[in-house]
């Protein structure tokens, strides 16, 4: 399913995407809900994000490894990593690793 903007320059939409089937793999809107994530445990409105940082969000190393974990070990991770209303990538993956060292 493609990504769209959801109006111009604002943060794009997967509505109706589907989970990988095919389990391990990673599925090409994993990291989209990961940004959906990521906003909701920061408190941003997914619709009020401009697209070239979507973009950024997405491009990330960290993204990829991180859209290979299990959601509910990111919301764990998320709560050590979190600093305030801010989660940067790099300390959420870290604190992944920490915490489910085998996620």
């Amino acid at each position: 399913m493609p990504v769209v903007p959801a109006s111009p320059g604002h943060a794009p939409s997967t509505r109706g995407a589907d989970p990988d089937p095919r389990g391990g793999r990673e599925h090409p809107d994993r990291g989209y809900e990961l940004f959906r994530l990521w906003c909701e445990l920061t408190g941003r409105s997914v619709r009020e994000v401009p697209v070239d940082e979507v973009a950024a969000f997405l491009g990330r190393r960290e993204v990829r490894a991180l859209s290979r974990v299990p959601a509910e070990v990111l919301r764990d991770a998320a709560g050590a990593a979190r600093r305030g209303s801010s989660l940067p990538v790099e300390r959420w993956l870290a604190t992944v690793r920490i915490v489910r060292p085998h996620a």
